[in-house]
């Protein structure tokens, strides 16, 4: 059974901390070939002090993840958005590792989009808009952009050369 997770949560380093950017490359660098093995997919948001991520794959390790994250001293106030079943994924095996590097870059451009995402972070009334709905557009627009980073299709860059950080 194939899952889709979506949670927030807050950063305990701020992104004007020096401790960021090693933080952000410690959690690169620690999922990224877990990712791959486990089958794990989804989107990284990272915006006004939020983390906010669709994780999708099989059930057992979604759950294995999310209960990781939930312990991770980096990470405050862990919620689930949304959990559910999925026919089919929505992102490629690369999405995850290249989402936060984009949105870094693009901010000015993505600026009203975040914006309007974070408003609806925590809302739930009845008959709002989904707020994973929003994410997902917004993620998969991301990743149309000819600007996106491409990953060789082995899952590997090349010998010697490092992913761009933040």
């Amino acid at each position: 059974m194939i899952v889709s997770l979506v949670y927030a949560s807050r950063s305990v380093v701020p992104c004007d901390d020096v401790r960021f950017v090693p933080n952000i490359r410690a959690i690169r660098e620690c999922t990224e070939l877990q990712n791959i093995r486990t089958g794990i997919t989804g989107f990284l948001f990272y915006f006004d002090n939020k983390f906010v991520q669709i994780i999708e794959g099989d059930f057992d390790n979604v759950a294995d993840l999310y209960k990781r994250i939930r312990r991770d001293e980096r990470h405050a106030a862990c919620r689930i958005i949304e959990f559910r079943e999925i026919d089919h994924r929505s992102f490629d095996e690369h999405a995850m590792e290249n989402s936060m590097d984009f949105i870094a870059r693009n901010h000015a451009e993505l600026h009203v989009k975040m914006s309007f995402l974070n408003k609806f972070i925590g809302e739930s009334a009845p008959g709002a808009i989904r707020l994973s709905d929003l994410l997902y557009s917004v993620a998969q627009e991301i990743q149309l952009k000819p600007s996106f980073p491409r990953l060789p299709a082995a899952g590997r860059l090349p010998a010697g050369e490092a992913a761009p950080l933040i």
